[in-house]
């Protein structure tokens, strides 16, 4: 008889072990991954070459052949804060260490979320000059549409709607643990943003810039100048692979990236999230070379591990909640079999 009720107690979905897979990531998670970033940002931006005017000369480099009004703004940004770039450096990486600080440490946490998204704004403007999108030739490849702007949608996804962000602690006593669904965008709100990302790469992708014969490869091959090795020949056996074969590459990765932003509005939704993870893992190590943060002169780890958090913050998973309930039914289950068996194996008289 017990073997019986244990045949029926495990068969239902609910009471079966939920793979990590489907489980959905919390929100206390997400925004610890992303506190994390945001304290590599901060110790990044303290490298000894931040200091210097390379720094300022590199945020003048970025706005190099965008519109006038994108190289007036940045380069007069550049020129105002050279004479003191060791002052401004310091208030940068203190703002960054903080917004780290605060989301990591579960203090402050919406108004960290806040003050992000507006650094984010101007970062990105400023520092990222839009992340090229507006020279012709960005691609994500090189990083577009700019590490930084992502860093803004996750402040959003992860910015709970109604209570404050629970903690992990929290699921112990109220068995809830909310996730990017429950943020204040939503759950197709999140969508929206990564189609919008992914198909907007796409476009990106298919400039003329992009599409002649010895673009991804020289994209990719230029920047892995400075980087050690084992990158610099990972990045040079990808452009010798693609050579000059451009116009197939750039339609290939622009069909891709398409299918993967589309992707994400369907039912197989995890599907298209998984293939982002991939594609930007890849492009992040040969063409974005984890951002310079090797070479001494990078400011943040670029685009790549910012869409995997992306990507993690939009899973469909099973509910904490719906893992709590079945958790539940296999320890009702457990204490039935007990008792059945305890029952069997008392003396007939008992």
């Amino acid at each position: 008889m017990s073997g019986s009720l244990s045949g029926r107690a495990g068969a239902p979905m609910s009471a079966r072990r939920t793979p990590w897979l489907r489980r959905r990531p919390s929100l206390r998670t997400l925004t610890i991954a992303l506190g994390a970033i945001w304290l590599l940002d901060g110790l990044l931006q303290l490298q000894p070459s931040m200091f210097s005017r390379s720094f300022t000369a590199m945020l003048a480099g970025s706005a190099q052949g965008q519109p006038w009004w994108i190289l007036h703004s940045v380069t007069h940004v550049a020129h105002d804060l050279a004479p003191h770039v060791a002052q401004w450096n310091v208030l940068f990486a203190l703002t960054q260490l903080a917004i780290g600080f605060c989301l990591l440490a579960d203090r402050a946490v919406k108004p960290a979320l806040a003050a992000s998204i507006v650094w984010s704004i101007a970062v990105w403007w400023f520092g990222e000059a839009f992340g090229g999108v507006f020279s012709g030739n960005a691609s994500l490849v090189t990083g577009a549409p700019g590490a930084v702007l992502i860093y803004g949608l996750l402040a959003l996804l992860v910015w709970p709607r109604d209570r404050g962000l629970a903690t992990d602690r929290g699921l112990a006593t109220d068995r809830v643990a909310p996730s990017a669904a429950q943020s204040v965008v939503g759950a197709w709100g999140g969508r929206t943003m990564w189609a919008v990302l992914w198909v907007g790469s796409a476009a990106l992708q298919l400039l003329p810039a992009n599409r002649s014969d010895g673009a991804i490869s020289s994209a990719i091959s230029g920047g892995a100048s400075g980087e050690p090795h084992v990158l610099a020949s990972l990045a040079g056996d990808a452009a010798r692979l693609i050579g000059s074969h451009g116009i197939t590459a750039a339609v290939v990765l622009a069909v891709v990236e398409a299918a993967i932003g589309l992707g994400v509005l369907s039912r197989r939704s995890n599907a298209a999230l998984a293939a982002g993870i991939a594609v930007s893992l890849a492009v992040w190590v040969v063409g974005q070379d984890l951002g310079g943060i090797l070479t001494g002169s990078g400011t943040d780890p670029n685009a790549g591990p910012l869409f995997v958090l992306l990507a993690m913050a939009l899973w469909q998973g099973v509910p904490r909640t719906a893992v709590a309930g079945a958790r539940r039914g296999r320890e009702a289950a457990g204490r039935a079999r007990a008792a059945l068996d305890a029952r069997a194996g008392a003396p007939a008289g008992a």
